[in-house]
């Protein structure tokens, strides 16, 4: 199922008409960048696993046994040599530009989830907003939503 999914995000890479994206795809792409958010602090714990697959199941509208196996496609992407630049690309190319709000929103979700937030993350996700399209203020409004969310 994963080699599938990843040859369908390297056809979209290739130059041709805009070709739909799946929303199975589009999920992975997000659930990847949250997982690779998690590892950012070098300490991707079983608690951030269970955010990132709370996080998947609320905001894609999974249940638990699809949300789990989203994240594990995730982190087994994580283990592959494609970057992080095919999934940035499918959402800046494919996700409106709410959705693409709403994976910032998430990826700030994962980074504060432990009540701390590394430097290494907060940086990966301002440069990700910036590649897909977003400016600062997105991610501003994002943190400070999930911040507050968080009491």
């Amino acid at each position: 199922m994963l080699d599938r999914i990843i040859d369908a995000l390297k056809k979209k890479s290739a130059p041709r008409p805009s070709a739909p994206v799946t929303p199975e795809v589009k999920r992975l792409a997000a659930a990847a960048l949250m997982v690779e958010a998690a590892r950012r602090d070098e300490d991707f714990a079983a608690d951030e696993r269970a955010t990132i697959t709370r996080i998947v199941g609320e905001n894609f509208n999974l249940n638990s046994d699809d949300a789990t196996t989203l994240v594990a496609l995730a982190e087994q992407r994580q283990r592959l040599p494609y970057g992080e630049s095919i999934f940035t690309r499918t959402i800046a190319e494919s996700f409106t530009v709410d959705e693409r709000k709403d994976v910032v929103r998430m990826l700030w979700e994962v980074a504060l989830a432990d009540g701390q937030l590394h430097r290494v993350e907060a940086a990966m996700i301002e440069r990700l907003t910036k590649e897909i399209g977003l400016d600062v203020t997105a991610s501003d409004t994002a943190r400070k939503a999930v911040e507050a969310k968080r009491g």
